[in-house]
């Protein structure tokens, strides 16, 4: 094991830096990104519920609110849509059904979304 100095004279240990790095790094993992998650949960199981969320990350995108982004999520689908508070309390959107990889193209078309920034978890217990 070698010492090292610091510029204030200190002496450090190798292992010392390697801790510092492992450091910095989960604090790098526990950065959420700021992205749009469906998720995808059954209900009954054969009833299934989607539901977006991650909306306040991009205001800008969507001027016209939620409401008009869960209407128009309800009249493509026909389905019954609702904006809801989360366990997070943030919006979020509730969809009747089973419309993960819909709704994402719909972001990425419509609302010019970034592909990456949209993300789909099937969390369904078929």
């Amino acid at each position: 094991m070698k010492l090292e100095s610091d510029a204030d004279g200190k002496e450090q240990t190798a292992e010392g830096e390697d801790n510092k790095k492992k450091e910095e790094t989960k604090k790098k993992k526990k950065e959420k990104k700021k992205c749009i998650t469906i998720t995808l949960t059954s209900r009954n199981r054969r009833k299934m519920i989607t539901n977006v969320q991650g909306f306040e990350h991009f205001a800008s995108k969507f001027p016209d609110g939620l409401k008009e982004v869960a209407k128009s999520f309800g009249k493509k689908f026909a389905c019954g849509c609702s904006v809801t508070k989360g366990a997070t309390n943030q919006d979020e959107i509730d969809l009747q059904g089973e419309y993960g990889e819909q709704i994402k193209e719909i972001l990425v078309q419509k609302w010019k979304m970034e592909e990456e920034l949209v993300v789909v978890v099937d969390k369904s217990k078929k």
